[in-house]
């Protein structure tokens, strides 16, 4: 992507990283401007996201579609649809190619249980079922987001009702079909009709990545492009040896293509962006609090064995959790409605840590992510408050990435 002119480099990050944090975008609302960038700097744009990430960029006059497919399908701490809901997501798309221009949710169940019951190998649908409808109805909320489909009437409090009423068995709602944006929805390297199996939808072969080294290449920038942080122990030897070779470019092309910052470390990288793969902690609640508190006593912890481990017994987050509740009953009255106590505010902290991949159950104990360090407490001001923003893997000098038996 040439660089050298500041007003059309950063006319197409801005197109990139709307891209990143949404795949499909319509000529409508504010992703209008958006279309007319990418429109004027397509040829470059296609070349970027197949060079850097071997992903497919399609360009309409109404509609413009990254064809994205991540490195893992681990969603980070966000909430994410249940496998069920996948398979009726996929069977609504199937379903609507022999809708007309509207369509209403007692119409897509009875399609999906024809469908579902011509094919033996598909569990089928039971529209009769209040939970198969619940997660219908999910669905096909999930779609009027994306723009397959439009609740006719916009989304209103009428619209809603109908939904609700469709769940209870009692009504239905009334939606318009884009048929063009559901035809674009799938995003996979081979027809699912012909994977092996789920993970077989995520893998990029020889024949779509170009070269091996292309191939670990696109993966690692996928990493970087769409997860708060990656850590080096985390990679494959193979994908290790491309940071080591390699790292720097990747790392330049991260920070130019999407005009935002990377810091590197030792341990891993990350880039430090709110809007895009950066998760925000948790605010708000006495159970984020809590684990915001039980960050910092674990890097404190780990900053005071000697040597220094990563690992952390039951028995030392038993101890750590009953001088955490002392601290938090002077600021907290309760946790989740519940009073405080150690074991509930042991068990809150760590499913949020959890969640955020922050740290990692094993047996005996917890594993500690570095980033982790990112939410240490500034030294002599006791528990942190919420929503300071101190940078991944705490405040020292950058490190150059090593590999594992470098170190």
């Amino acid at each position: 992507m040439n660089q050298r002119d500041p007003n059309a480099a950063h006319e197409r990050s801005t197109v990139i990283r709307a891209l990143l944090m949404r795949p499909l975008l319509h000529r409508r609302g504010r992703h209008i401007r958006t279309l007319d960038l990418a429109r004027r700097h397509q040829a470059e744009l296609r070349a970027w996201f197949d060079h850097h990430l071997g992903w497919r960029l399609h360009v309409e006059r109404d509609r413009l579609r990254l064809f994205k497919v991540p490195a893992s399908t681990d969603p980070h701490g966000h909430p994410a649809p249940t496998a069920r809901q996948c398979a009726l997501y996929c069977l609504i798309l199937a379903v609507l190619g022999e809708c007309g221009k509207q369509t209403v949710l007692s119409e897509l169940a009875t399609k999906i249980t024809a469908l579902t019951g011509a094919h033996s190998r598909l569990r089928r649908f039971d529209a009769t079922d209040h939970r198969e409808r619940v997660d219908l109805v999910a669905m096909v909320r999930l779609l009027t987001e994306q723009g397959v489909l439009a609740a006719v009437g916009g989304e209103s409090t009428t619209s809603r009702s109908n939904e609700k009423e469709y769940i209870a068995g009692t009504g239905d709602a009334l939606y318009d079909v884009d048929h063009r944006t559901a035809a674009l929805m799938l995003a996979s390297p081979v027809p699912p009709s012909q994977a092996d199996g789920p993970q077989a939808l995520l893998d990029v072969g020889p024949t779509h990545a170009g070269t091996p080294e292309d191939g670990l290449r696109h993966t690692l920038m996928r990493r970087l492009v769409d997860e708060p942080v990656v850590h080096w122990d985390d990679l494959p030897s193979a994908q290790r040896e491309v940071v080591r070779d390699h790292g720097d470019d990747l790392f330049t092309a991260v920070r130019m293509g999407l005009d935002t910052r990377v810091e590197v470390r030792a341990e891993g990288a990350a880039v430090i962006d709110e809007e895009l793969s950066d998760i925000e902690f948790p605010k708000s609640s006495a159970a984020s609090f809590a684990a915001l508190a039980m960050a910092d006593q674990l890097c404190t912890h780990i900053a005071s064995s000697q040597p220094r481990r990563t690992f952390v017994s039951h028995t030392q987050l038993d101890d750590l959790a009953a001088q955490l509740t002392e601290q938090l009953s002077k600021l907290v009255a309760n946790i989740n409605g519940q009073p405080i106590d150690t074991p509930r505010v042991l068990d809150a902290s760590l499913y949020l840590l959890s969640q955020l991949g922050l740290i990692t159950p094993v047996r005996g104990g917890i594993q500690c992510q570095p980033a982790l360090a990112r939410f240490r407490a500034p030294a002599g001001q006791g528990l942190r408050p919420l929503g300071d923003d101190l940078m991944l893997f705490g405040t020292h000098d950058l490190q150059q990435p090593t590999t594992s038996e470098e170190r």
